[in-house]
Protein backbone atom coordinates (compact mmCIF):
# COMPACT_ATOMS: atom_id res chain seq x y z
CA UNK A 1 0.00 0.00 0.00
CA UNK A 2 1.46 3.26 -0.93
CA UNK A 3 0.49 6.72 0.49
CA UNK A 4 -2.35 8.18 -2.07
CA UNK A 5 -1.24 11.21 -4.10
CA UNK A 6 -2.73 12.34 -7.91
CA UNK A 7 0.01 9.88 -8.30
CA UNK A 8 -1.73 6.89 -6.71
CA UNK A 9 -4.90 8.47 -8.38
CA UNK A 10 -3.69 6.98 -11.74
CA UNK A 11 -1.99 3.75 -10.20
CA UNK A 12 1.24 4.99 -9.71
CA UNK A 13 3.46 4.30 -6.59
CA UNK A 14 5.04 7.64 -6.29
CA UNK A 15 7.35 7.85 -2.57
CA UNK A 16 5.63 10.88 -1.72
CA UNK A 17 6.83 10.56 1.95
CA UNK A 18 10.33 10.06 0.75
CA UNK A 19 12.26 12.48 -1.06
CA UNK A 20 15.32 10.25 -0.95
CA UNK A 21 14.00 7.56 -3.10
CA UNK A 22 12.19 9.94 -5.69
CA UNK A 23 15.57 9.64 -7.83
CA UNK A 24 15.85 5.72 -7.55
CA UNK A 25 11.90 5.62 -8.08
CA UNK A 26 12.20 8.04 -11.18
CA UNK A 27 15.00 6.20 -12.72
CA UNK A 28 13.29 3.01 -12.91
CA UNK A 29 10.58 4.78 -15.89
CA UNK A 30 13.49 7.27 -17.30
CA UNK A 31 15.12 3.58 -18.41
CA UNK A 32 12.00 3.30 -21.05
CA UNK A 33 10.30 7.04 -21.40
CA UNK A 34 9.96 9.08 -24.60
CA UNK A 35 12.64 11.53 -24.90
CA UNK A 36 11.20 14.71 -25.91
CA UNK A 37 13.48 17.92 -25.99
CA UNK A 38 11.60 21.43 -25.66
CA UNK A 39 15.13 23.66 -25.55
CA UNK A 40 18.98 22.72 -25.60
CA UNK A 41 19.17 21.92 -21.81
CA UNK A 42 15.58 20.88 -20.93
CA UNK A 43 14.15 17.74 -21.68
CA UNK A 44 10.48 15.83 -21.00
CA UNK A 45 10.56 12.28 -20.09
CA UNK A 46 7.03 10.89 -20.70
CA UNK A 47 6.07 7.29 -19.67
CA UNK A 48 2.54 6.64 -21.31
CA UNK A 49 0.40 3.09 -19.78
CA UNK A 50 -1.92 1.24 -21.91
CA UNK A 51 -4.44 2.32 -18.63
CA UNK A 52 -4.38 5.83 -19.90
CA UNK A 53 -2.18 6.75 -17.23
CA UNK A 54 1.07 9.08 -17.88
CA UNK A 55 4.05 10.39 -15.98
CA UNK A 56 5.94 13.46 -16.63
CA UNK A 57 10.01 13.25 -15.74
CA UNK A 58 11.25 16.65 -16.06
CA UNK A 59 15.01 16.95 -16.80
CA UNK A 60 17.67 19.84 -17.03
CA UNK A 61 20.68 19.39 -18.49
CA UNK A 62 23.91 20.19 -16.44
CA UNK A 63 26.87 18.63 -18.44
CA UNK A 64 26.69 14.95 -18.60
CA UNK A 65 24.11 14.75 -15.94
CA UNK A 66 20.37 15.93 -15.44
CA UNK A 67 18.75 17.11 -12.41
CA UNK A 68 14.99 16.56 -12.40
CA UNK A 69 13.09 19.47 -12.00
CA UNK A 70 9.39 18.29 -11.51
CA UNK A 71 7.23 14.83 -11.57
CA UNK A 72 3.66 15.17 -12.42
CA UNK A 73 0.86 12.41 -13.19
CA UNK A 74 -1.64 12.75 -15.99
CA UNK A 75 -4.65 10.96 -17.70
CA UNK A 76 -6.02 10.95 -21.02
CA UNK A 77 -9.41 9.77 -21.00
CA UNK A 78 -12.95 10.50 -23.41
CA UNK A 79 -13.88 13.67 -21.61
CA UNK A 80 -14.59 16.48 -23.79
CA UNK A 81 -14.65 20.08 -23.30
CA UNK A 82 -15.12 23.26 -25.46
CA UNK A 83 -12.96 26.34 -23.62
CA UNK A 84 -11.83 29.79 -24.53
CA UNK A 85 -8.28 30.34 -23.65
CA UNK A 86 -8.27 33.60 -21.60
CA UNK A 87 -4.28 33.80 -20.53
CA UNK A 88 -1.22 32.30 -19.21
CA UNK A 89 -1.27 31.29 -16.11
CA UNK A 90 2.21 29.67 -15.70
CA UNK A 91 4.84 29.98 -12.96
CA UNK A 92 7.61 31.33 -14.39
CA UNK A 93 9.85 29.04 -11.84
CA UNK A 94 8.80 25.87 -13.24
CA UNK A 95 8.90 26.86 -16.98
CA UNK A 96 8.72 25.01 -19.51
CA UNK A 97 8.16 22.08 -18.22
CA UNK A 98 4.65 23.25 -16.27
CA UNK A 99 2.61 25.31 -18.12
CA UNK A 100 -1.02 26.61 -16.65
CA UNK A 101 -3.78 28.92 -18.54
CA UNK A 102 -7.00 30.78 -17.37
CA UNK A 103 -9.51 29.69 -19.40
CA UNK A 104 -13.46 29.67 -19.52
CA UNK A 105 -16.13 27.34 -20.60
CA UNK A 106 -16.68 28.26 -24.57
CA UNK A 107 -19.78 30.89 -24.25
CA UNK A 108 -19.61 31.60 -20.67
CA UNK A 109 -17.99 33.74 -18.61
CA UNK A 110 -17.07 30.88 -15.59
CA UNK A 111 -13.58 30.72 -15.38
CA UNK A 112 -11.20 28.03 -16.02
CA UNK A 113 -8.04 27.22 -14.58
CA UNK A 114 -6.11 24.38 -15.90
CA UNK A 115 -2.84 22.81 -15.85
CA UNK A 116 -1.06 21.31 -19.32
CA UNK A 117 -0.84 17.59 -19.29
CA UNK A 118 2.11 17.99 -21.99
CA UNK A 119 3.77 21.37 -22.35
CA UNK A 120 5.13 20.59 -25.67
CA UNK A 121 0.85 21.85 -26.43
CA UNK A 122 1.59 24.99 -24.80
CA UNK A 123 1.91 26.79 -28.47
CA UNK A 124 -2.13 25.78 -28.77
CA UNK A 125 -3.21 27.69 -25.78
CA UNK A 126 -2.78 31.11 -26.35
CA UNK A 127 -5.35 33.80 -25.79
CA UNK A 128 -8.35 33.90 -28.18
CA UNK A 129 -7.68 29.77 -28.48
CA UNK A 130 -11.39 28.05 -28.79
CA UNK A 131 -10.05 24.14 -28.00
CA UNK A 132 -11.76 20.94 -26.99
CA UNK A 133 -10.14 19.44 -24.57
CA UNK A 134 -9.94 15.93 -22.48
CA UNK A 135 -9.61 17.49 -18.31
CA UNK A 136 -8.24 14.59 -16.22
CA UNK A 137 -9.83 15.66 -12.65
CA UNK A 138 -8.16 13.97 -9.11
CA UNK A 139 -9.30 14.14 -5.90
CA UNK A 140 -8.51 13.23 -2.62
CA UNK A 141 -12.00 13.01 -1.01
CA UNK A 142 -14.27 12.00 -3.88
CA UNK A 143 -17.82 12.06 -2.85
CA UNK A 144 -19.94 9.16 -4.10
CA UNK A 145 -23.75 9.34 -4.39
CA UNK A 146 -26.10 6.25 -6.10
CA UNK A 147 -28.33 9.09 -7.70
CA UNK A 148 -29.38 12.67 -7.43
CA UNK A 149 -31.49 12.27 -4.48
CA UNK A 150 -29.57 11.02 -2.56
CA UNK A 151 -26.97 14.07 -3.45
CA UNK A 152 -29.65 16.83 -2.36
CA UNK A 153 -30.61 14.83 0.60
CA UNK A 154 -27.32 14.57 2.03
CA UNK A 155 -27.41 18.49 1.53
CA UNK A 156 -30.72 18.42 3.24
CA UNK A 157 -28.96 16.24 6.48
CA UNK A 158 -25.87 18.78 6.80
CA UNK A 159 -28.60 21.93 7.13
CA UNK A 160 -26.54 23.20 4.34
CA UNK A 161 -27.24 27.27 3.59
CA UNK A 162 -27.17 27.05 0.54
CA UNK A 163 -28.52 23.92 -2.01
CA UNK A 164 -25.69 23.28 -4.39
CA UNK A 165 -27.26 21.71 -8.66
CA UNK A 166 -26.39 18.03 -9.19
CA UNK A 167 -23.73 19.89 -12.08
CA UNK A 168 -22.62 22.51 -9.59
CA UNK A 169 -18.85 23.82 -10.77
CA UNK A 170 -17.17 26.50 -8.66
CA UNK A 171 -13.75 27.81 -9.84
CA UNK A 172 -12.08 27.47 -6.51
CA UNK A 173 -8.62 27.50 -7.39
CA UNK A 174 -9.31 31.62 -7.99
CA UNK A 175 -10.58 31.54 -4.51
CA UNK A 176 -8.34 32.02 -1.71
CA UNK A 177 -8.06 29.41 0.92
CA UNK A 178 -9.68 32.00 3.54
CA UNK A 179 -12.49 32.64 1.82
CA UNK A 180 -12.94 28.43 1.49
CA UNK A 181 -10.95 28.60 -1.95
CA UNK A 182 -7.91 25.81 -2.99
CA UNK A 183 -5.72 29.55 -3.50
CA UNK A 184 -3.11 29.72 -0.55
CA UNK A 185 -3.89 32.68 0.74
CA UNK A 186 0.07 34.20 -0.23
CA UNK A 187 -0.57 32.64 -3.59
CA UNK A 188 0.13 35.52 -6.60
CA UNK A 189 -2.22 33.34 -9.23
CA UNK A 190 -4.90 30.98 -9.41
CA UNK A 191 -4.07 27.21 -9.00
CA UNK A 192 -6.19 25.06 -11.10
CA UNK A 193 -8.62 23.16 -8.99
CA UNK A 194 -12.33 23.42 -8.87
CA UNK A 195 -15.10 22.25 -6.86
CA UNK A 196 -17.92 20.39 -9.11
CA UNK A 197 -20.54 17.54 -9.03
CA UNK A 198 -21.24 15.49 -12.04
CA UNK A 199 -23.26 12.79 -13.25
CA UNK A 200 -21.43 9.23 -14.32
CA UNK A 201 -21.66 8.68 -17.43
CA UNK A 202 -19.16 5.78 -17.56
CA UNK A 203 -17.04 4.02 -14.62
CA UNK A 204 -14.18 1.66 -15.02
CA UNK A 205 -11.11 -0.09 -12.76
CA UNK A 206 -8.15 0.34 -14.70
CA UNK A 207 -4.43 -1.35 -14.02
CA UNK A 208 -1.52 1.10 -14.24
CA UNK A 209 0.84 -1.55 -15.97
CA UNK A 210 3.85 0.31 -15.86
CA UNK A 211 3.60 0.63 -11.96
CA UNK A 212 3.11 -2.74 -11.69
CA UNK A 213 -0.49 -3.23 -12.28
CA UNK A 214 -1.69 -1.13 -9.53
CA UNK A 215 -5.59 -0.51 -9.64
CA UNK A 216 -7.44 2.79 -10.02
CA UNK A 217 -11.13 4.50 -10.89
CA UNK A 218 -11.67 6.11 -13.61
CA UNK A 219 -15.14 7.58 -14.26
CA UNK A 220 -16.64 9.85 -17.00
CA UNK A 221 -18.36 12.63 -15.50
CA UNK A 222 -20.82 14.99 -16.82
CA UNK A 223 -21.17 18.35 -15.04
CA UNK A 224 -21.54 22.11 -15.67
CA UNK A 225 -22.58 23.23 -19.25
CA UNK A 226 -22.92 19.38 -20.21
CA UNK A 227 -18.61 19.34 -20.38
CA UNK A 228 -17.36 15.61 -19.81
CA UNK A 229 -14.45 14.97 -17.18
CA UNK A 230 -12.53 12.17 -16.66
CA UNK A 231 -12.49 11.76 -12.85
CA UNK A 232 -9.84 9.17 -11.66
CA UNK A 233 -9.23 8.12 -7.94
CA UNK A 234 -7.40 6.02 -5.55
CA UNK A 235 -9.49 3.31 -4.52
CA UNK A 236 -8.61 3.83 -1.08
CA UNK A 237 -10.62 7.17 -0.89
CA UNK A 238 -13.62 5.36 -1.86
CA UNK A 239 -16.03 4.59 0.28
CA UNK A 240 -18.86 3.45 -1.92
CA UNK A 241 -17.90 2.29 -5.65
CA UNK A 242 -19.31 4.69 -8.45
CA UNK A 243 -22.09 3.43 -10.64
CA UNK A 244 -23.43 4.92 -13.80
CA UNK A 245 -26.15 7.65 -12.72
CA UNK A 246 -24.32 8.00 -9.61
CA UNK A 247 -23.08 11.42 -8.71
CA UNK A 248 -18.70 12.32 -7.87
CA UNK A 249 -18.69 15.78 -6.04
CA UNK A 250 -15.38 17.00 -4.51
CA UNK A 251 -12.82 19.31 -4.65
CA UNK A 252 -10.26 18.45 -7.94
CA UNK A 253 -7.27 19.07 -9.67
CA UNK A 254 -7.51 19.67 -13.34
CA UNK A 255 -5.18 18.69 -15.85
CA UNK A 256 -6.30 19.08 -19.45
CA UNK A 257 -4.64 18.47 -23.07
CA UNK A 258 -5.79 19.26 -26.25
CA UNK A 259 -8.41 16.48 -27.43
CA UNK A 260 -7.10 14.30 -30.49
CA UNK A 261 -9.93 14.98 -33.24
Amino acid sequence: MFAVSHFSMVGFDFPIESSAEVGPWAGKFMRTCKATPLNPSDVLCIISDPSGADLRIALRRKGQAADIITINPGFSGEGRTSIEVVADNSDPDFAPFEIGVAARFAGEQTPLILDLADPTQAAAFKPGAKLTVDIAAFSFEPDVFPDEAAFYAAQTKANSKVRLAANYFIPSGSFFERAGGAMANDARRPVAYADFAGKVLKIGHRANVASGKHDFVWAVVQTYDGATLDVVMDTSTLRTEPKVGGIIAGRFWLSARVAPS
